[in-house]
């Protein structure tokens, strides 16, 4: 049992790599299918869902709206988006990834619209 554990925490583990190596750079959008294929493989976990409920409603309180930091963390480098933010730019990346997971599950007309705008 043990293995299999390790197998799907090394997955989870790679899958966050990429995801900030693509995202590392301003502009991360133009490689619309790499992004779509990790978008594809991610699988959510009840956790992941808690979280981004958590974070939503943490961007309600400081009264900003969730597609615009989900846009501006993919457009923006690093730096400039903890600057305006004031948030960890890893985290959201993750909670973006969570976004545009459950969007193209449940809305793919509304996730490719998103993808569209953003890049």
């Amino acid at each position: 049992m043990n293995n299999i554990v390790d197998f799907i925490s090394i997955k989870q583990k790679k899958q966050s790599e990429k995801i900030e190596r693509m995202f590392r750079k301003a502009n991360s959008l133009q490689d619309v299918q790499e992004i779509d294929k990790l978008v594809e493989g991610r699988a959510l976990a009840v956790q992941d869902h808690k979280l981004f409920l958590a974070f939503l409603k943490y961007l309600e309180g400081k009264k900003l709206e969730p597609q615009q930091v989900f846009k501006e963390v993919l457009q923006l480098p690093k730096f400039k988006f903890e600057e305006r933010y004031q948030m960890n730019w890893q985290a959201v990346v993750q909670l973006c990834f969570t976004f545009l997971a459950i969007l193209k599950e449940n809305e793919p007309e509304q996730y490719a619209e998103f993808i569209a705008k953003a890049t």
